[in-house]
Formats: C-alpha cells, sequence, structure tokens
C-alpha cells in the first residue's frame, strides 16, 4: 500500500510539471484590433476548442472572437500597427493574438528599455524570440512602421531591473522569458544559429 502523504506530494510534484510543460505554448502576444488574413474560420463558443483545431491543423496563430462566437487560424502574424492596449485574457473588448506552440512565457510590458539596448527590427513577435533563441529574454515592440515592423531587442533577465512596468499597447515593449537554447560550440553549429538569427531578423517575407 503507497503511503498517501508521500503520494500526495507526488501528485503536487507531477502537477507541477505538467504546468511547466505547456506554461509556454497558447502564447499571448497582445490584443489587436481585428484579423484580417486567415486560413481558416469556424464557429465555436470555446476559446479552448479555438487553440485545439487550431493546433491540430498545424497553424502558428489563433484568435477566438468571443464576440461574435468565432476562431480564426492563422500563419502569418498579426499586423503590429493594429495593435491595441490590453493584456492576457483583459483585451478590453478587442481581440487576443495568441501563438499556438511557443517555449517562451510572457512576462509583462514595459514604457521602454534600457538606454544601452539595440533595438533591432524584425517582422513578428514570433521572429524576436526565434532571433533571441540564446538569451533568457526577448522585447518585443509592435510598432506602426508600414508593412507592420516589430522591433527586438534580446538581453539577460538582470537587464530588465530600473525598467518602468506598464499597460501593452502600440510601442509599448512586451516582455518573453524562456530557458536559453544553448549555445553551440562547433562552427557548423555556430553557422546554423548565425542563419537562424539572420533569418529572423531579415525574412524574406511575412513570417
Amino acid at each position: 500500500m503507497i503511503p498517501i502523504f508521500p503520494f500526495f506530494l507526488f501528485l503536487l510534484a507531477l502537477q507541477s510539471n505538467l504546468i511547466q510543460l505547456v506554461k509556454g505554448d497558447n502564447l499571448f502576444i497582445g490584443c489587436g484590433f481585428e484579423v484580417v488574413n486567415y486560413e481558416m474560420i469556424f464557429t465555436t463558443d470555446y476559446s479552448s476548442v479555438c487553440y485545439t483545431m487550431c493546433k491540430s491543423h498545424s497553424y502558428t496563430y489563433y484568435t477566438h472572437k468571443a464576440a461574435m462566437g468565432q476562431c480564426v487560424c492563422y500563419i502569418y502574424p498579426p499586423p503590429a500597427a493594429e495593435y491595441m492596449p490590453g493584456g492576457p485574457e483583459d483585451c478590453n473588448g478587442q481581440l487576443q493574438y495568441n501563438i499556438i506552440k511557443s517555449n517562451w512565457n510572457f512576462q509583462k510590458c514595459y514604457k521602454s528599455p534600457r538606454s544601452y539596448m539595440e533595438e533591432i527590427p524584425s517582422d513578428s513577435f514570433k521572429a524576436c524570440m526565434d532571433g533571441c533563441a540564446p538569451h533568457q529574454i526577448a522585447i518585443a515592440r509592435p510598432t506602426g512602421i508600414f508593412p507592420g515592423q516589430t522591433n527586438c531587442v534580446c538581453c539577460g533577465e538582470d537587464e530588465l531591473d530600473g525598467m518602468e512596468e506598464t499597460e501593452c499597447d502600440l510601442e509599448k515593449y512586451y516582455v518573453f522569458s524562456h530557458t536559453p537554447t544553448p549555445v553551440p560550440t562547433t562552427k557548423r553549429s555556430q553557422r546554423s544559429l548565425a542563419i537562424a538569427q539572420r533569418q529572423a531578423f531579415n525574412p524574406p517575407g511575412p513570417y
């Protein structure tokens, strides 16, 4: 017979590990006015159904339009210029944009970065996170620059000290964290990483 108390602790530990495993998926990347370009749309009252269906069809993003009872699945990122104020599950009546699969976690938004941080142009939050894979932190700023430029900063978590928190919105700095991808040591692996980062920050088209 298994002792009850140790078994209870085991269940708590297992639950904690499962929560950590799924925490990065279904990643909030902001609130916005509309989703214009999408690949699939269907009717459902449940965000969880929307997420599951879009994931099963291997789409990159999903948005659940609760007021209309609609789900949209899409490959290309939402336009940065469409971003509106709001946070996770609190988009003030606007739409919530989500990446379906990710190993990043959303933290919070800030007014501005540290003065020495260099913003690198990219074209999406996902591109920013992909390019920041060797770092703890990816900071994405949706801008109004045509056709929807997202600026990006890669840094360590300790570099967030002193930055002022604010409501997420257009031109604000969205902070995401993860366990960094180990920096490769072989020349071939380093070249592969350099190519991946170049594609992330200078993609040939919609990402």
